[in-house]
């Protein structure tokens, strides 16, 4: 390459090397909505942010050449999650190169998830911290003793030659599962992430910390009297793709003519919608989720840990986040089987029973029968 042409271009890439954060700053001034949807944070979380994870991140420059800036790695990562846009593409808005991309992405989203998981996903560790969860459950969707909603998801990526079939799932794609324990407003309490597609979700939670959470009675809250007759213990609700527990309830199975059941699979339904929702909420805020991520596992699960701990730090910084990004997904009855009490369930069957009846008697709502009728 001749000289002239070769300063020429030196000259270009050094022009829009800052294009990401600077096309950020414009439109902070121009249209703070705009900065939002680029990065998805606003101008002050964003600083916020920054001076978190900043000393993980940053690196001194050299003789030899200048060193790209913290900020700038945070809103190339942020813009990432944001949008799922190929390396390629950030290569041509930043002109940083591919393989500094590759590098710099899971380094940042590994600063975010260890700066803020302390403050930002903790499981309660006492029975008054799972208390406090199950009143917001009692007094938003009715439902007494929850611990809280539980359901897997699926993370889509591009494997690579070698791992062959070790993530292919039953929809033909390949990934990993996120599963996932959501308060009774959206917020992550416990998640796990990592194991392959090919899992469950009872062989996911079988293998999972929670399972330790749920079965240690020292940690979790008490039996307690739940209408005017029945102590009955904390629950976890979850879909008829987990086991029937002491502490999990689920729904009858389906394709009932069975009143009383149908109540308590649309009360059951009601409450564990938000963790549906949840994902909703995360998947239309960081859109990389709706894309098949061509990044290895590891980086999936840096970006999958990442997404959590900001969905849970914006939660909380704004009021207006659930609304502003609210779920596609819908919440629907699931019908039951009508069948004779099962012995081999023992005690996990009495309770369902127990919360059924209660759904039916003193604990009802009058809009649900106007619903099932």
């Amino acid at each position: 390459m001749e000289p002239d042409k070769y300063l020429i271009l030196k000259e270009a890439l050094e022009a829009t090397r800052h294009a990401i954060i600077e096309e950020a700053d414009e439109e902070v001034i121009i249209d703070p909505a705009g900065y939002n949807n680029y990065l998805r944070l606003n101008k002050s979380q964003f600083e916020l942010l920054l001076r978190l994870i900043q000393p993980q991140i940053e690196r001194s420059s050299t003789l030899m050449r200048e060193t790209t800036s913290a900020a700038e790695k945070l809103a190339l990562t942020l813009r990432f999650l944001a949008t799922g846009e190929s390396f390629i593409s950030l290569n041509y808005q930043s002109r940083l190169s591919t393989s500094f991309i590759c590098r710099t992405i899971p380094e940042v989203c590994e600063a975010i998830y260890g700066k803020l998981k302390e403050s930002f996903l903790q499981v309660p560790s006492n029975a008054l911290e799972w208390e406090l969860i199950s009143k917001d459950f009692a007094i938003k969707w009715q439902f007494p003793n929850c611990l809280g909603a539980l359901d897997g998801k699926h993370i889509n990526f591009r494997v690579s030659r070698t791992q062959g079939a070790f993530y292919h799932n039953y929809k033909g794609t390949n990934s990993i599962i996120l599963l996932a324990l959501v308060d009774a407003h959206c917020r992550f309490l416990f998640v796990d992430v990592g194991t392959n597609g090919r899992a469950n979700d009872a062989g996911v939670l079988q293998r999972s910390p929670l399972k330790q959470i749920l079965e240690n009675e020292e940690s979790l809250p008490r039996d307690s009297a739940v209408g005017r007759r029945r102590n009955l213990p904390y629950v976890v609700v979850a879909d008829d793709a987990f086991p029937l527990q002491r502490h999990i309830m689920k729904p009858y199975p389906y394709h009932t003519n069975n009143k009383k059941k149908q109540i308590y699979n649309l009360r059951l339904s009601r409450a564990r919608h938000v963790v549906e929702h949840a994902f909703g909420i995360l998947c239309n805020r960081f859109r990389v989720f709706l894309t098949t991520m061509n990044v290895k596992v590891e980086t999936v699960e840096k970006i999958t840990l990442a997404c959590i701990v900001l969905h849970n730090f914006l939660l909380q910084a704004d009021h207006n986040y659930i609304n502003s990004y609210t779920s596609n997904s819908s919440t629907t009855l699931s019908t039951a089987s009508d069948g004779p009490y099962n012995p081999r369930k023992g005690e996990a069957e009495r309770i369902r029973q127990d919360f059924t009846e209660y759904f039916c008697e003193e604990g009802k709502l009058d809009w649900v029968n106007q619903k099932l009728n």
